[in-house]
């Protein structure tokens, strides 16, 4: 078995374990219709965003709600605004890793504020700096570079140089989209986190 098909394997191995704790956690009919919005939500911007070069709010987006829905919605929600906006941009395989790598950037925001390194309403500045610095981080070492290596499929890259090469020529677009976190974090965390404190405060955070 080669490495990309290992790789493969152990990405869809990891969606469907979140997929499953999600299940087995019986959500309410209100907490599927909450998720689905947001989903819907992050592929229309990520649709009309498109439009927009190297800026794009829809991880933005998945953070802010993944401090308020948790980590398995939030993985739920980040994986399937990546799954479903495929159907505009294209499925193939890379398609796994932008579930992953989105997902994981939901679990890596709600883990935040699971930790109460950030509340998950009301925020004052210590908050916005927190989350900026953390989104920027993810963005540019965690998830970007996960996106990227689906280029390994698209290049054909089959030596330790070829993935460093592959991983710095997607370092500025990762900065760019971290960039575009940052500056939607500060427009808009305050009415996002209202809103979603308002749908979801009957419900615990999974």
């Amino acid at each position: 078995m080669s490495v990309s098909a290992f790789v493969m394997i152990f990405l869809g191995i990891v969606i469907f374990s979140f997929y499953l704790a999600f299940e087995r956690s019986h959500p309410s009919a209100g907490e599927l219709v909450i998720a689905a919005q947001l989903c819907a939500l992050c592929i229309c911007v990520r649709a009309v965003f498109s439009f927009v070069p190297y800026f794009n709010p829809v991880m933005a987006l998945i953070m802010l709600s993944s401090v308020q829905l948790g980590v398995r919605k939030g993985f739920l929600l980040g994986s399937l605004s990546a799954f479903g906006s495929n159907f505009i941009f294209g499925q193939g395989p890379w398609t796994l890793y932008q579930m992953t790598s989105w997902g994981m950037a939901g679990v890596i925001f709600a883990l935040l504020a699971k930790c109460s390194l950030l509340r998950r309403t009301e925020w004052k500045i210590k908050d916005y700096i927190a989350a900026c610095f953390c989104a920027a981080v993810t963005i540019i070492f965690i998830t970007g570079p996960l996106a990227d290596l689906s280029g390994v499929f698209m290049f054909g890259v089959n030596d330790f140089k070829g993935l460093v090469a592959l991983l710095a020529g997607g370092f500025f677009l990762n900065v760019s989209l971290a960039l575009s976190a940052v500056i939607t974090i500060i427009l808009i965390a305050r009415p996002v986190l209202f809103a979603l404190n308002r749908t979801t405060s009957s419900s615990a955070p999974l």
